[in-house]
């Protein structure tokens, strides 16, 4: 073969590696593994090197020195290997055979999952369930319900069903389920999820045990509550009268949770009548000598009250900025010229500190 056919060659060749690494790409789109076509294509596409190789084979030349024969030996082994460690071979078996490599199939009176074949699942009584693969996995036949192709003990199949729109919570006549596994403690027909301020269903949820209401956080159970006194403030934030959580987690206990709400627009600052709070999980306390009546989210992680300017780094506590006015601190977010975020009328600031003076 001629030199320019070798440097052709040879470009082409090492531009496969970046186009190996980026073919997972090919299969975001949900089920796309599992369609045939595709998968030849991708996997065709992926295997052009032993094509190149082989022509060389076919005409009688040579690569760099390598016979024809040698080099599509060896770009077979390559691309095989490859291929066969990022899993596609797994994925070409499963195409040819027209089995789903991904979730769940009837093939044959056989049920199978990711490939994986169920022999205790009845083919002919088999199906879905939900109707979001991504965020169940549910399915049935006459006698069983499998979650994620593993079979549920105990579980009624005949009166197994969503709890609500979201299908991500389920029911029997007996349990609550949720990723599988029955909610502990709680009974089916007794059990609520708490809707947000806009009407759409949370994570938190009531449980109604005897004469007690129990609040529970997903599979958590949390305390005992008065149910009409529990509201969400965030979907991963919730009060009663007496207390504040944070998911599963009683938060800020020096707080009035009786006023408690958080500022507008975050979900990250909370005031009550007498304080202001980060809502940080296990880094929520009070920020000292903030005032309720007065205070601002300013964004950028600033905040001003009518005596002080405030800043707070990460998941660190917020802290008082000593050194800047009041009067004149704005965010200004970020300024290209300046290099600054935030200035007064003497200063200019980056992450909480003084840079440089005011223009």
């Amino acid at each position: 073969m001629s030199l320019t056919f070798n440097l052709l060659s040879t470009m082409l060749l090492l531009f496969w590696p970046l186009l190996l690494m980026m073919s997972p790409m090919a299969f975001d789109a949900p089920g796309s593994e599992n369609q045939r076509s595709h998968v030849f294509v991708v996997l065709l596409v992926l295997s052009y090197p032993i094509g190149l190789a082989a022509l060389y084979w076919v005409l009688g030349g040579s690569f760099w020195g390598l016979s024809g024969r040698t080099f599509t030996l060896l770009a077979t082994i390559i691309v095989v290997g490859a291929l066969t460690v990022f899993g596609y071979g797994a994925l070409l078996k499963n195409s040819v055979r027209g089995i789903a490599s991904s979730g769940y199939d009837v093939v044959n009176e056989r049920v199978y999952y990711n490939a994986r074949w169920l022999p205790e699942a009845n083919a002919k009584q088999f199906e879905l369930l939900d109707s979001s693969y991504g965020r169940g996995g549910y399915a049935r036949d006459d006698q069983s319900v499998f979650y994620r192709g593993e079979r549920l003990a105990d579980v009624d199949a005949a009166s197994f069903a969503p709890l609500d729109d979201g299908e991500e919570y389920w029911q029997d006549k007996q349990r609550v389920y949720l990723d599988g596994f029955a909610l502990e403690g709680v009974d089916s027909g007794a059990f609520t999820r708490i809707k947000d301020a806009w009407g759409h269903a949370t994570d938190y949820a009531l449980a109604q045990q005897g004469e007690q209401s129990v609040l529970y956080y997903r599979q958590h159970r949390i305390t005992e509550v008065l149910a009409a006194d529990v509201v969400v403030l965030w979907p991963h934030i919730a009060k009663d009268k007496q207390r504040i959580y944070y998911l599963q987690h009683i938060i800020l206990p020096m707080a009035d949770a009786a006023s408690f709400d958080m500022l507008p627009n975050s979900n990250e600052y909370g005031k009550d009548q007498y304080a202001v709070y980060d809502v940080l999980y296990d880094q929520s306390g009070v920020i000292a000598g903030a005032d309720p009546n007065t205070i601002t989210l300013l964004g950028r992680g600033y905040l001003k009250d009518e005596e002080r300017v405030y800043y707070r780094s990460g998941y660190e506590p917020t802290q008082v900025l000593a050194n800047a006015d009041v009067d004149s601190f704005v965010v200004t977010d970020w300024d290209y010229a300046t290099q600054s975020e935030a200035r007064d009328r003497s200063s200019l600031f980056m992450r909480g500190q003084v840079i440089a003076p005011a223009p």
